[in-house]
């Protein structure tokens, strides 16, 4: 952990910088050292001030600890591997570098780290065993990860395989993202502070640096703390951005820029211009120096890595869940794509998928184009069919009317018309119109009714032949004489079935018939036989045998 403040780049104090304190800033212990004489530690004393002779046992011996090796150092602390005497068990303790001089204020940063790092309980973040002091030194003991830090990984491999580097800040992601559950926020994320134990899952360690967060979800910025190389745009100036989660996110995205290409985003010759780089820079991009980098996972560096903090992930789970799509194949979120682009990247993703759905693209198609000429074909034939059922019905209906039959010649013709109009075909529809005239202004017309009552059957009707009086036999036995001029019922006979003739009328095997005759003073009805009777012997059923005389003068 490094910590730089701007009251102090005029002293003259000067912090001793070896080869592990360079790589602190610039994840890389093969650069020659940074001259940092305008620059102190909050501390005030070197690293070494706190070195230990452990052939001695007396300095070995550490309260309920013995110290084996020395495995670490930073501007805080320094770690050594350990053995606890009580729980008999190896550990990491941490030792305050400044010793019994540590200031109040170096001191409290001390604690506070320890005490950051102890909320955590997760698989992936250092846990912290015991907090305390032997021997005026401060130190706090934490689990011992023996496979070496990420920056040691990459001094040696320099830049890894895309899908491994995603899968490790996956990893780190979804711890950084639990801290910030708890309202804690690193700081500090680089390669050196991530652990990998033997199996090469990551740990993150060292939370010197940590802030909690407030309601608002952010703090101000008082001092530009952190590795420069690895510190966001709002952590390399003071009072100009608030920090937040979306600091960390910068340095997730810082690390997985290294693990990509082997070197942080920033680099330069001193300090100074490192910062100048980080608030003043552009982040080139990570094809250039590792151009079979998939454009997806470059898009989710340069997202970590966008200058305005409102452009980067809001939170770190939502860049472990776009590495987890990149890792299985789908599309991030960092890298919106076009309609077709989207449609190529499924095709390259799913291409048995795609090849099925072309076939069956192309089977629809074919389908369609069939179904459509057999449509049309169909189509062709109904209209054939109707027109044929038009003509034939307009025939029809021209030889009623021809014929003087003009009222049955109607119903075939409102039929047509109905169809026509329906199916928009106003040409024809307008001729059938003109027909309908036609046969209507030939037609006789109803000019009154003479209402004989409910249930009442004509079977008989004669009109004289002045037209005054009409005669009708209702339920085949009644006959009527009627006014025509008033409507009203001049008489009513019924006619009984006393002779041979009427028992076959009376049988419902014959009907009556009325005349008038010419003068129009008498009514004349003679029943007419049906059924069986009509094709006897006339002389079994004469003729007239049953007529029936009325006086319409006097009835």
């Amino acid at each position: 952990m490094t910590t730089l403040t701007s009251a102090d780049t005029h002293a003259a104090d000067t912090l001793r910088w070896d080869a592990g304190v360079a790589a602190l800033v610039f994840g890389s212990t093969g650069r020659e050292a940074p001259d940092l004489s305008q620059l102190r530690h909050l501390a005030l004393l070197p690293v070494d001030a706190l070195e230990l002779d452990l052939a001695d046992p007396a300095q070995r011996r550490f309260g309920d600890y013995e110290l084996l090796e020395l495995i670490g150092e930073g501007g805080m602390g320094v770690v050594y591997r350990a053995r606890q005497a009580s729980l008999d068990r190896e550990v990491a303790i941490k030792l305050l570098a400044a010793g019994p001089w540590a200031s109040k204020e170096f001191i409290e940063r001390f604690r506070r780290e320890a005490q950051n790092a102890a909320r955590m309980q997760h698989p992936n973040i250092v846990a912290i065993y015991e907090v305390g002091d032997a021997e005026e030194l401060h130190f706090f003991s934490m689990r011992l990860v023996h496979g070496g830090s990420l920056a040691a990984l990459l001094e040696r491999e320099r830049g890894l395989e895309p899908q491994r580097a995603a899968q490790l800040l996956r990893t780190i992601a979804e711890a950084v993202a639990y801290a910030h559950s708890l309202a804690v926020l690193h700081l500090d994320l680089k390669p050196a502070n991530v652990l990998l134990d033997n199996d090469g899952t990551p740990h993150v360690a060292d939370f010197g640096l940590a802030r909690r967060l407030d309601s608002a979800l952010a703090v101000d910025n008082e001092e530009i703390s952190g590795t420069p190389a690895y510190m966001a745009p709002e952590q390399a100036e003071v009072r100009t951005q608030k920090i937040s989660a979306a600091t960390d996110i910068w340095g997730l995205g810082a690390i997985l820029y290294e693990l990509v290409t082997g070197q942080p985003p920033f680099r330069a010759g001193t300090v100074h211009e490192v910062l100048r780089l980080v608030r003043e820079g552009q982040v080139i991009s990570p094809r250039r120096y590792a151009p079979k980098l998939p454009r997806d996972l470059e898009a989710i560096v340069l997202k970590c890595l966008a200058r305005d903090p409102g452009a980067r992930y809001a939170t770190a789970r939502d860049l472990a869940d776009d590495l987890g799509r990149f890792l299985a194949g789908y599309q991030v979120r960092a890298r919106p794509l076009g309609t077709s682009q989207r449609f190529a990247w499924w095709v390259r993703r799913q291409p048995y998928v795609a090849a099925f759905a072309a076939l069956f693209a192309i089977s629809l198609i074919a389908g369609i184009v069939g179904v459509s000429l057999q449509w049309r074909r169909a189509n062709a034939n109904a209209e054939l069919a109707q027109a044929t059922l038009w003509k034939s019905r307009t025939d029809t209906a021209q030889k009623q009317i021809e014929q003087g039959d003009a009222y049955p010649a109607l119903e075939n013709a409102f039929a047509n018309l109905r169809e026509m109009e329906a199916q928009g075909d106003r040409d024809d529809a307008a001729l059938e119109r003109l027909r309908i005239g036609t046969a209507l202004a030939n037609a006789p017309r109803l000019i009154d009714a003479i209402r004989l009552g409910t249930g009442k059957q004509i079977t008989a009707l004669a009109i004289s032949t002045d037209g005054k009086s009409v005669a009708a036999v209702t339920n085949a036995r009644t006959i009527r004489l009627i006014d025509v001029a008033s409507g009203r019922q001049r008489c009513q006979v019924e006619a009984t079935p006393d002779s041979f003739g009427m028992t076959e009328f009376a049988l419902n095997e014959g009907y009556l018939e009325l005349h008038f005759s010419d003068d129009g003073q008498r009514l004349i009805g003679h029943t007419v036989a049906v059924g069986p009777a009509s094709g006897d012997n006339p002389m079994l059923y004469p003729h007239d045998i049953d007529g029936i005389l009325i006086d319409a003068s006097t009835c």
